[in-house]
């Protein structure tokens, strides 16, 4: 019996516990589903439709789950990490770009003698890029050819034509080879009941729900009845057996701030880079490299001012080029690798239209200035990879949040002369590839950072690393860990298709495991 005051602890039970209910997790679970699995996910923000992010221009639902949970490390570098917390996961904000990982990108160690291989290849992963391709409604996905699988019919499940090239993707495509269409997951053309890209320029809230988003995209998950999504419900810590090598139940706090345990065979922690590692160390899961290796892509901004008409401002969608011409090569072993897209809306005009304000130049001079220049700027997003830093990590910090929990405390650093070298080298090459166009001057910048958190939980085996090549932790038989934070290296490439296909491959583990 309960003493005063107590309150009863709330049991729920599944096949399947997941942790988080962004791409990583519903695509893990899509297999199980289909294989007749009992899902329960644990989301600690709630469902926030796309009118309401639009009506409010937030992304997450006002509860008190959504607020983020992370803080700087005293002394270390303030860095804006950006991340949602909320039905549909940081996918609410994904501007949709999704190039698959080269081979390199998986063989850094053996192929340049720097960072470390991972325990998977491109040719193990690569059927799984072309499932994942086709569950993102990918346009200018990569023909799959022999990598077809099988497996359980997925929602969508379709490519779309790539996005033509912008007028300024021609000008600069002969210098900038090979220079192809960027695979993304901004509609070509209408799919379902979506759109093709509007043109906007607002990818992250398109205004038409075109871009993909887990939302619009997997409802066939979302909808499934094996699964359950517990809304505002915060997973605390996972709690072991007396045996320490399998999880028993996730201890959680529901909504009303009551305890619940959730039950299950099998266990997945599919939240982000700063979360997954804060619920290890919560659990007591501590593995040297738990919460290290914290890594995110930087991007560039780079304007090159030409002497000829570059054509900016059209295209049918944001980016529609790929420059690969510095991604891959013997260079990697001394400098980073990077790849470049066209901003097909051009620069920002404000810039330059101040300048003539400030000369108090006449209006109309001042803006027919203005027009000409920016006719001239070839504006170039440029990302590119490091070396990943083990002091660059997640720990807990002695503050808590609204719930009683440690706050994620981030210690990271700046780019190391690995990046710093590799960004300075394109610089130099770009200025020598563009001469026809008549390089006058390059500004670079820091451009957007803070939406990829990466490596915190890495593959790898022995004392190195937190889960095998199947992303079961190396420790604990019964819990997986996915997402971005198991990336062992990133390569100068953007992670989301990278991270799906990883949960695909999980999926038909989990299916083959819990129906055993």
């Amino acid at each position: 019996m309960l003493g005063a005051g107590a309150t009863e602890l709330k049991t729920i039970e599944a096949d399947i516990a997941v942790v988080g209910s962004g791409v990583c997790g519903l695509l893990a679970a899509w297999a199980p589903l289909q294989a007749g699995a009992r899902v329960a996910m644990l989301e600690r923000g709630a469902l926030k439709t796309h009118a309401e992010q639009l009506a409010d221009r937030e992304w997450a639902a006002d509860v008190p789950g959504a607020v983020p949970n992370n803080e700087t490390a005293p002394g270390t570098l303030e860095y804006p990490w950006s991340y949602v917390y909320g039905v549909g996961g940081s996918m609410l904000h994904w501007s949709g770009t999704t190039p698959r990982f080269g081979a390199s990108d998986f063989k850094m160690r053996s192929t340049y003698g720097v960072m470390v291989d991972w325990p998977i290849s491109l040719e193990e992963l690569e059927p799984f890029y072309a499932r994942a391709e086709q569950a993102l409604t990918i346009s200018g996905a990569p023909p799959s050819g022999s990598a077809e699988r099988g497996g359980p019919p997925l929602p969508g499940a379709r490519t779309l034509p790539a996005h033509p090239f912008s007028p300024m993707d021609e000008v600069v495509a002969p210098l900038l080879a090979p220079f192809r269409p960027l695979p993304q997951a901004r509609p070509s053309e209408p799919v379902g009941s979506r759109p093709a890209c509007c043109g906007t320029a607002t990818c992250e809230l398109c205004p038409v729900d075109a871009r993909f988003s887990t939302l619009n995209g997997l409802q066939a998950v979302l909808e499934h009845p094996g699964l359950t999504i517990h809304q505002q419900t915060v997973a605390a810590r996972l709690r072991t057996a007396p045996d320490g090598r399998s999880i028993e139940a996730i201890e959680a706090i529901d909504p009303a701030r009551r305890p619940v345990e959730l039950r299950a065979t099998r266990y997945l922690l599919a939240a982000n880079g700063l979360e997954n590692p804060g619920i290890l160390l919560r659990s007591g899961l501590e593995r040297p490299d738990v919460g290290h290796y914290l890594a995110d892509h930087e991007h560039t901004n780079v304007l090159i001012d030409v002497e000829k008409e570059v054509e900016p401002g059209y295209g049918t969608t944001l980016v529609t080029g790929l420059c690969e011409a510095f991604r891959d090569g013997e260079f990697r072993s001394q400098r980073a690798a990077a790849i470049l897209g066209p901003f097909n809306p051009g620069a920002p005009i404000g810039p330059l239209a101040s300048e003539g304000v400030v000369a108090r130049t006449a209006g109309k001079q001042v803006h027919r200035e203005a027009i000409s220049r920016w006719k001239r700027i070839l504006p170039l997003d440029m990302l590119s990879e490091d070396v990943p830093q083990r002091s660059r990590r997640v720990s807990l910090s002695p503050n808590r949040d609204s719930f009683g929990l440690p706050l994620n405390r981030t210690h990271y650093s700046g780019a190391s002369d690995y990046e710093r070298l590799g960004i300075a080298s394109v610089l130099e090459q770009l200025r020598v590839r563009l001469a026809p166009l008549g390089v006058r001057e390059i500004d670079a910048h820091v451009g957007p950072r803070g939406g990829h958190l990466l490596g915190t939980c890495r593959m790898g085996s022995g004392d190195s690393g937190v889960v095998d090549r199947d992303l079961r932790h190396l420790d604990v038989e019964n819990l997986f860990v996915a997402g971005g934070s198991a990336f062992p290296t990133y390569g100068p490439v953007h992670p989301t298709l990278t991270i799906a296909a990883l949960a695909l491959r999980l999926g038909e583990l989990l299916a083959g495991e819990v129906g055993s």
